[in-house]
């Protein structure tokens, strides 16, 4: 009787001998591996298991992680308020030759330190954001993302008289 799978991976160059294993519950036929370097080739291999033992492996694979974020959070951040709107901008982050492309920056957005934040997403280095008429401040961090996950955030507090 199948019970679980177990997959086993190692960087290129290292012994098979001394893989990682990660292990399936019950009949889950995908695992999430994490602790992965970046940019890094790995060889992947899959086995079923059960009370009986461990069967043979499947041929390896081989896999790249991709690279990481960009680590510069977004800078100059400005902004300008427009009836019910403020509009906030940034200086673009250009990913380095050892680092992942930017492909749009998120933004996270709190009237104040108690209220849920609100994700916004943006292609360019600018977003407008609505405001209702008594706003005052909020609180904002603005990070790149992309292929290699997000990168490290800028953090500000907009207050309604300042930009």
């Amino acid at each position: 009787v199948f019970f679980s799978v177990q997959i086993r991976y190692w960087k290129d160059g290292d012994k098979e001998e001394a893989a990682d294993r990660v292990r399936t519950a019950g009949l889950v036929t995908s695992a999430h591996v994490t602790g992965l370097n970046p940019n890094t080739n790995y060889h992947v291999s899959v086995r079923a298991y059960n009370r009986a033992g461990t069967g043979p492996p499947s041929a390896s694979t081989n896999i790249t992680t991709t690279r990481p974020p960009p680590k510069r959070p977004p800078g100059n951040i400005s902004w300008t308020f427009s009836g019910s709107t403020v509009s906030i901008k940034w200086d673009p982050v250009v990913a380095k030759a050892d680092e992942s492309a930017v492909t749009g920056y998120k933004m996270l957005y709190r009237q104040d330190s108690h209220s849920a934040p609100t994700l916004y997403l943006a292609s360019k280095s600018r977003i407008d954001i609505p405001i209702p008429e008594d706003f005052t401040h909020a609180f904002v961090q603005i990070r790149v993302t992309g292929p290699g996950g997000d990168g490290t955030p800028a953090e500000v507090h907009i207050l309604r008289n300042t930009g």
